[in-house]
């Protein structure tokens, strides 16, 4: 027979899932894809995507002709085929006036802290253009070929590390400092994952990451990708990963706020942390797995953004 307690506890962190999961929906639905902003008299595409009826100006046209090329497909839409979405334009209102409490259902709990794991850099995965401390926790892009072992794990192409431990069950939290880095990628993998060759950060393939791009835009590896508004800029993010739940959530270690949720990840084999320092060649562009503040704590079970 299950106990009381666990009853309880498993129907709360149901609840907090799913408040999670409907706030992180609410938000991502009410951005417009083009300015990340909240979306102003939302407008579809024949393809569907959306954006403000500002913002369509701003969208690249076919060559010789009118019609609006969509930035995520090669789906070209006319003007007669573009559609005003009033039932949208209302529900973002809705959400805007609910930006206050979705805040704090989104907003980093304190109490994940508990759960920080010692993540240190797997070698044997390194790209041999990827310098590694000796220490295991610092990782950037080198000018020159390492000398390592030849292994079958290892990235052959692709700038990308793995690390350690593997997860299999529970929740793990952990934090990583990106600095001033202009590109990267952090997050978690499968450990499956394809390693030869070039690699898509994608979700469908098994990596749920958040990145920089151009030093302009963060994204989320969704298909198709995410662009992630975030304010202030990301220095350190932390990342909790809920095994049982079946969440990846990112942080903006700054102000504690939500910077993307996946939910339904595959947990039906290990997962790893991921790290990917794609920044030029400068020797101070390391990414950096921060110490674990509080080693060898050992908490009672809870979930981000319940009460403290």
């Amino acid at each position: 027979m299950l106990s009381l307690h666990f009853l309880i506890l498993v129907i709360t962190n149901s609840r907090q899932y799913m408040q999670t999961a409907m706030a992180e929906h609410f938000k991502e639905a009410s951005r417009c894809l083009t300015c990340l902003s909240y979306l102003n008299e939302p407008m579809h595409l024949i393809c569907g995507y959306v954006c403000c009826l500002q913002c369509l100006n701003s969208l690249q046209k076919e060559p010789h002709g009118e019609g609006f090329l969509c930035p995520l497909c090669p789906v070209v839409s006319q003007k007669s085929d573009i559609r005003a979405n009033p039932q949208l334009g209302e529900l973002v209102s809705k959400v805007k006036e609910l930006e206050p409490q979705l805040r704090v259902i989104l907003q980093m709990n304190r109490r994940m802290k508990k759960f920080q794991v010692d993540v240190t850099l797997d070698v044997d995965t390194a790209n041999n253009h990827l310098i590694i401390s000796d220490d295991l926790r610092n990782v950037r892009r080198g000018r020159f070929k390492q000398n390592r072992e030849e292994h079958a794990e290892r990235f052959s192409h692709a700038l990308c590390v793995l690390g350690s431990p593997r997860f299999t069950s529970g929740r793990h939290y952990w934090e990583v400092d990106v600095g001033t880095n202009k590109e990267w990628d952090v997050g978690v993998c499968r450990e499956s994952v394809n390693r030869q060759g070039k690699i898509l950060l994608s979700s469908e393939l098994g990596f749920w990451t958040v990145g920089l791009i151009n030093n302009q835009l963060y994204t989320a590896s969704t298909t198709p990708f995410t662009g992630l508004w975030v304010s202030p800029r990301l220095r350190q993010m932390g990342i909790f990963l809920d095994m049982d739940m079946g969440t990846v959530s990112f942080y903006n270690i700054s102000d504690g706020s939500h910077v993307f949720t996946f939910t339904k990840i595959s947990t039906m084999e290990p997962l790893r942390p991921f790290f990917s320092p794609v920044d030029d060649m400068n020797d101070q562009s390391f990414l950096s797995i921060c110490p674990v503040m509080n080693p060898g704590i050992v908490s009672p079970p809870n979930y981000p953004g319940q009460g403290e």
